[in-house]
């Protein structure tokens, strides 16, 4: 049985020794692994708030686009486009307030490794104190020897206090550190759930404008109908979904033709009418475009896919349900389902430029309908979405990253 005054001694070591332990491998392993979370976040944090500004700044510019249209077809189309492009701005914001609550608890989990590699000494510390306190200090002096130990463990006691003091100190300054985390993971948490909110307000105005949209829509476009039939008699045939990019683009070239031939006036919102804010990509070599959903470009054109071919357009991963947009002025020439695709949309946007939008949930645009840059045209999925988009020109897949501004 060890002798009471080399327990105090032996003791008042274990109590010194107990304040320089250092962190075990894991937590440093663990905060390592934290470390880069918090990383990533934030520069997804930093994605997504750059693309929500850039979405709000367009839908703001075209404000002045609706003051000069001079029809009413005109200005629904960038009514719409503008409520597409603030779907999109709060769909980046929600994103971003959620890569926010990401950090925060990130930081909050580090907080908690942190917290730990401080308690612990001073958890040590405190059941060194308990095991001193059971042996009664008057029982040493029944003991030989047992005054200098006692004085000698009394000074490396006093000696230990002032790392108790300064971990005391530290440790309370990481409590309150802690709460800070927590009120603003709490913040932020309030903060998402108002991008939610706000998301949902857009998301039921774009439903209420389409909707009226669509009314209007069909008393002016008797022969919208038949344009649908011929689109779906071509996919029919279309033996891919190359096959039917061609064959649309000849009848559009076509419709190109006789409408600039001389006779009755073009219906109102044709790529012919020129009197109000018409598919202004007609005249320009090189379209403003834009990518059709927010997202990160997953494969990029003429990477090896996985079935070992060339990509001819780009995969752009995007959020669950994100709202898909048109990515230039144009005029729908597709819209529905097309075998392994899913739901696509392809867009005529004059001068051989065509656009096609695959792997979508959702259409919310019909054969016929012209539509600004930002217009909605329809949704992604649910769980981790690929939305591909392919840019032709003459029938030539084009490098949309030269375009894209």
């Amino acid at each position: 049985m060890m002798h009471r005054a080399s327990f105090f001694k032996y003791g008042a070591i274990a109590l010194a020794a107990a304040m320089l332990l250092p962190g075990a491998h894991a937590t440093v392993t663990s905060g390592d692994v934290l470390a880069n979370r918090i990383a990533d976040e934030r520069a997804e944090y930093a994605r997504a708030t750059r693309q929500s500004a850039a979405a709000e700044a367009r839908a703001e510019a075209l404000s002045a686009r609706a003051a000069r249209a001079s029809d009413a077809a005109a200005r629904d189309r960038i009514a719409l486009a503008q409520l597409g492009l603030r779907i999109q701005s709060a769909e980046a914001g929600l994103a971003a307030a959620q890569a926010r609550l990401a950090i925060a608890r990130a930081m909050e989990q580090q907080q908690q490794v942190r917290l730990a590699a401080q308690q612990r000494p001073l958890l040590e510390l405190v059941a060194s104190l308990q095991m001193l306190t059971r042996r009664p200090p008057l029982a040493l002096f029944a003991q030989p020897g047992a005054t200098s130990d006692l004085i000698h463990s009394r000074a490396m006691i006093e000696a230990v206090l002032p790392h108790v003091r300064a971990h005391t100190a530290i440790l309370r300054s990481e409590l309150q550190r802690s709460r800070a985390l927590r009120g603003a993971r709490e913040a932020t948490y309030a903060a998402v759930q108002r991008a939610h909110a706000q998301l949902a307000q857009q998301r039921n105005a774009l439903a209420r404008s389409a909707a009226e949209g669509r009314i209007r829509a069909a008393a002016l476009n008797s022969s919208a109908g038949l344009e649908a039939d011929h689109a779906i008699a071509l996919a029919q045939d279309a033996s891919d979904i190359s096959d039917l990019v061609g064959h649309l683009e000849a009848s559009g070239a076509v419709r190109d033709r006789l409408v600039r031939l001389g006779g009755p006036m073009a219906r109102p919102g044709s790529v012919a009418d020129s009197r109000g804010d018409s598919v202004a990509v007609t005249r320009a070599a090189n379209p403003a475009y834009r990518l059709p959903v927010i997202g990160s470009v997953e494969q990029g054109m003429g990477e090896l896919t996985g079935v070992g071919a060339r990509a001819r357009g780009l995969t752009i991963l995007a959020a669950p349900g994100a709202q898909i947009v048109a990515p230039a002025d144009g005029r729908i020439v597709y819209a529905g389902l097309f075998r392994s695709y899913g739901r696509i949309v392809i867009i005529d946007h004059g001068g051989g430029w065509t656009s096609l939008i695959a792997n979508m949930v959702a259409v919310s645009t019909r054969v016929g309908d012209e539509v600004a840059q930002g217009s909605p045209i329809g949704r992604a999925g649910p769980g981790h979405p690929r939305i591909t988009l392919e840019l032709r020109r003459g029938g030539q897949p084009m490098d949309i990253a030269t375009l894209v501004s």
